[in-house]
């Protein structure tokens, strides 16, 4: 069975992942599931993604990384199976992409970066009115901190079609060395241990 390809796009909050995925599913040839960590987050109930009492709170602190390695798990079994699978997601913490580089390994996974200045991001969390405020903040700094993708894209000076059109060649042109082979590579090397 031929695998799916994943099209990988990490960002910040309101950076325009969302967006950008939804448009490129409307205009891709071939049919891609649309998988996104918020997604995964929301099917618990709402008490948890929005604690009003502490433990609430703990509940939720243990929940994130059980339902984002569930969401990387999840990924590989929809492409081992044969579907093309379009990912929203946001690497905040440490291990999160080592995970991913990790379940992935047999896949074809093109990554793109989804930028945005701190301030735009920021102004759109304000303006759609369903975030919480700092979360783009929060993320910023930790996002792309890896510093490797085959594809960036900056929606402060790219409209989504400018976007979805760059996406669409990256997937025509495959690039012979992916960003997460060279990412495999870096994670085996910090393991191995020195002579």
């Amino acid at each position: 069975m031929k695998k799916g390809l994943v099209i990988f796009l990490n960002g910040t909050s309101s950076s325009g992942k969302t967006t950008i995925a939804k448009a490129l599913q409307d205009k891709l040839e071939e049919p891609y599931m649309y998988v996104s960590v918020d997604d995964f987050f929301h099917m618990y109930p709402e008490k948890y993604l929005n604690p009003t009492n502490q433990d609430e709170a703990i509940i939720l602190s243990h929940l994130i990384p059980t339902v984002v390695s569930g969401l990387h798990k999840c990924v590989a079994s929809l492409a081992q199976s044969g579907n093309n699978v379009l990912v929203d997601h946001v690497l905040q913490e440490n291990g999160w992409l080592k995970e991913c580089v990790e379940n992935w390994k047999d896949l074809d996974v093109l990554f793109v970066g989804v930028r945005c200045p701190l301030r735009i991001a920021e102004q759109r969390e304000k303006e759609r009115g369903d975030r919480n405020i700092g979360t783009a903040q929060y993320q910023f700094e930790s996002v792309h901190s890896h510093g490797l993708y085959d594809l960036e894209v900056d929606t402060s000076v790219l409209d989504v079609n400018e976007c979805v059109t760059r996406i669409m060649a990256l997937i025509n042109n495959t690039p012979k060395k992916l960003a997460f082979q060279e990412l495999s590579i870096r994670f085996m090397l910090a393991e191995s241990p020195l002579p």
